[in-house]
């Protein structure tokens, strides 16, 4: 879950760029966490974690548990004055609440957490903690990258989990069919999370390996969990069609990149061919059809709304050039982009 910061964190120098994501409200990076880092360097929160890349915490070696992001618990023994803003997560991401309570929000839904509490989010899932401030609580985290990012992709578990094949792929499935973000946790489950807190708060010998089999022991549990609530699986949540429907839900916060089929089909992990299939059976238009026509309404509200001159709304809303925005305009609207401004200004005076 973390940003990288001064030692102990991790050396700035293994910094590497964060994964990119684009929502409906705006763009997020993989989650940085800047300000619980802030209070742990103030004391005002006791944090104990490890971290690779751009995750704070004790830096984890190179062939440390690979795929494993980041590790960690903090404590906070009285409310605080910052949260984690909207993000989302390079792997999938196990938290857990064992003390106090916290506001968790996960896409449109909102959340009040009290111990016992877990959550689940996939790299996908836009969350954030705190409404914004986190409150007095205790949570226990982990994050790891399964290779996807997308809905469609096949995960890769890491090596090191001692968890047969099939038991993973039964996981995996379980995991990735249902998108309910909070479970209540049973005995079993918080006494493994119990383990993996105190093993991240001890001065213990062979960190690595006890972190490995706290880990390892929280999944294994989590999947008798699962399995005993028997949620309802839907195989669609990992469809193609899902994705290319995800994708599509992005789109309007990234009409200005120069976006060809090819690299729409390549968001989505696919050919030419079946995207625009998928695209044409969800919007009954083709995705450049789709994508121009979100392009000329934002500009319609640029020009309603502002002052910005005819070649920045081109710029702002993908066009190459103004004059390809003038007759695309206007063969929308049956009026110029001047006339359409001058229309508005009118209407809002009369």
């Amino acid at each position: 879950m973390f940003e990288s910061g001064e030692s102990p964190y991790c050396d700035p120098v293994e910094i590497q760029p964060l994964a990119t994501y684009a929502g409906p409200t705006g763009k997020f990076v993989a989650d940085t966490c800047a300000p619980l880092r802030q209070a742990s360097d103030a004391n005002e929160v006791k944090m104990s974690a490890y971290g690779r890349g751009t995750y704070p915490g004790v830096a984890l070696e190179a062939d440390a548990l690979p795929q494993l992001k980041s590790v960690g618990t903090w404590e906070a023994t009285c409310d605080q004055q910052w949260g984690l803003d909207w993000h989302r997560n390079e792997g999938i991401e196990i938290s857990c609440l064992t003390a106090g309570s916290l506001d968790f929000s996960c896409e449109s839904e909102e959340y009040d957490l009290v111990a016992g509490d877990l959550t689940i989010m996939r790299p996908w899932q836009l969350h954030r903690v705190g409404r914004p401030n986190v409150r007095s609580s205790t949570l226990t985290w982990f994050i790891i990258d399964v290779d996807v990012r997308r809905p469609n992709q096949e995960w890769v578990w890491p090596s090191w989990l001692p968890i047969p094949a099939s038991d993973l792929a039964r996981l995996t499935e379980l995991l990735s069919h249902n998108e309910r973000p909070v479970w209540r946790a049973n005995k079993a489950l918080l006494s493994a999370v119990t383990t993996l807190e105190r093993t991240l708060r001890g001065q213990v010998s062979q960190p690595m390996a006890r972190i490995a089999t706290a880990t390892t022991e929280v999944l294994i549990e989590l999947r008798d969990l699962l399995e005993n609530e028997t949620p309802v699986l839907n195989p669609y949540l990992s469809s193609t069609e899902r994705t290319v429907r995800w994708f599509i839900t992005q789109l309007p916060d990234r009409i200005s990149e120069p976006w060809t089929v090819e690299q729409m089909a390549g968001e989505c992990g696919l050919g030419r061919t079946r995207f625009v299939h998928h695209c044409r059976q969800i919007l009954n238009i083709s995705p450049l059809e789709h994508l121009n026509a979100l392009r000329l309404t934002q500009a319609a509200d640029l020009l309603s709304g502002t002052d910005l001159r005819m070649s920045d709304i081109a710029h702002a809303c993908g066009f190459a050039s103004s004059q390809y925005f003038a007759t695309c305009f206007r063969r929308r609207f049956n009026r110029t982009p001047v006339e359409y401004r001058q229309h508005c200004r009118s209407v809002a005076l009369a």
